[in-house]
């Protein structure tokens, strides 16, 4: 449910900055330091972490950041002009919201699972648990690896396109 609420926030904010606000650079610029300032927290809170609820949570928090810097980025190509890379990098932003949807969505459905059979959420003592729920195991570990952002995964995909827009702000400043 907490995935749906961000996800409307993020919808909210982009229908605000597409139809509403004449993109100026300094919007741009305040929402990329945001973003920022929101993935790189979300990863420091995560990595402290043992709950493993909690952990995803935080993890929404850097999503949402990377999301966000996303939004940034189409804010300051849209006040440069560029027209192109403010469409991809919008793009990018919603691609990324929607694989974040899909790989939390099955990381809280497993972790939901492996809760329910050790009846516990600490992280610590849940060892060995791909033996006894092969299929779980299987599936959280296609969702980590999508959050993680590694190749050939939807994740990697969606912040690749965010992140290659960088080398174009600095460029062109």
């Amino acid at each position: 449910m907490s995935g749906v609420m961000i996800k409307v926030a993020i919808y909210g904010l982009v229908r605000y900055l597409v139809f509403v606000l004449t993109p100026d650079r300094w919007w741009g610029v305040m929402v990329l330091i945001f973003g920022t300032f929101s993935a790189v927290l979300g990863v420091i809170y995560a990595l402290k972490e043992h709950d493993i609820k909690k952990l995803l949570a935080y993890h929404s928090i850097e999503n949402i950041g990377i999301i966000v810097i996303g939004i940034g980025l189409y804010l300051i190509f849209q006040s440069y002009g560029f027209t192109d890379l403010a469409t991809l990098a919008l793009i990018a932003a919603l691609f990324h919201s929607l694989n974040h949807a899909l790989f939390k969505s099955l990381l809280f459905l497993t972790t939901g699972s492996v809760i329910n059979a050790t009846g516990t959420r600490n992280i610590e003592k849940m060892g060995g648990l791909i033996k006894v729920m092969p299929y779980t195991g299987i599936l959280f570990l296609i969702g980590a690896v999508s959050i993680a952002a590694l190749p050939p995964f939807n994740g990697f995909v969606s912040e690749l396109m965010i992140f290659s827009g960088f080398p174009a702000v600095f460029r062109h400043r």
